[in-house]
């Protein structure tokens, strides 16, 4: 019987001179078996990870990738229509997008919203709502969206949403195109919560289209979101009030 290896054998050593591992540790096929049993807990991946350099590299190159693909199969199967075998970024960094909200703290990315980052249980990401994210001339480009992870009675603010998403071979896509070719400024402090790498204003570059306030059911104009140059995107926006018959529907 031929055997077969779960995990591609990684010829270099990544153990540093003084980590613990050395003594002994589970093979990389013997962690696929335990975190596949496991359902591919990303609590679980995020200790482990924690524990030497050799884990973190196992978690980072196949565990989040395997999370990544038993949440969300088909938004990664056309992540990956590219002929990439990784996405942009990082698989650990689109895992924590697929659960985490990241909120945003006082004198942020959104100016006097205070809003702890939090981890969400269920997010349903649209490809069909991605298209509402993207102007005309650039929604040849795929991107996926989550809805709204709602806040409600954020002060002046009223009720507020956070969304995140990501865009599919985003290095080559027309929205970075059109970025560059209006010589949109980088965020001059912060970065991108999921992969620490510089972000666009969206609203800055004047690329937000009107269509996005329906989809959101979001105040016209009170919309602001940002893209980093992974493709990741996240943004704010203002919800309209739900009219007494949504109230009595979402009381039934």
């Amino acid at each position: 019987m031929v055997e077969t290896m779960l995990v591609a054998k990684q010829y270099r050593c990544t153990h540093s001179s003084t980590c613990i591992c050395l003594k002994g540790h589970l093979t990389e096929d013997a962690l696929y078996l335990i975190f596949q049993h496991l359902n591919w807990n990303p609590r679980l991946i995020a200790v482990m990870s924690c524990v030497c350099k050799w884990f973190d590299e196992i978690a980072k190159r196949v565990l989040w990738k395997e999370f990544c693909s038993a949440r969300a199969p088909k938004m990664m199967h056309d992540l990956q229509k590219s002929g990439s075998h990784n996405v942009d970024g990082n698989w650990k960094s689109l895992g924590k997008l697929l659960i985490y909200c990241s909120g945003c703290t006082k004198g942020g990315l959104f100016y006097n919203i205070n809003v702890p980052g939090h981890f969400v249980p269920k997010t349903r990401f649209s490809r069909t709502s991605g298209k509402c994210f993207l102007l005309p001339q650039c929604r040849s480009d795929v991107l996926y969206v989550s809805d709204p992870c709602e806040h409600h009675d954020q002060g002046d603010e009223g009720d507020v949403g956070f969304f995140r998403g990501i865009f599919q071979s985003f290095s080559v896509s027309r929205v970075k195109r059109m970025l560059i070719d209006r010589q949109a400024k980088f965020h001059p402090t912060e970065v991108c919560p999921y992969c620490k790498a510089k972000l666009w204003n969206m609203l800055q570059a004047k690329m937000i289209p009107r269509s996005v306030c329906s989809r959101l059911d979001a105040y016209d104009d009170c919309v602001e979101y940002y893209v980093c140059l992974n493709g990741h995107l996240l943004g704010i926006c203002t919800l309209l009030p739900l009219t007494d018959t949504e109230e009595a529907s979402d009381l039934e």
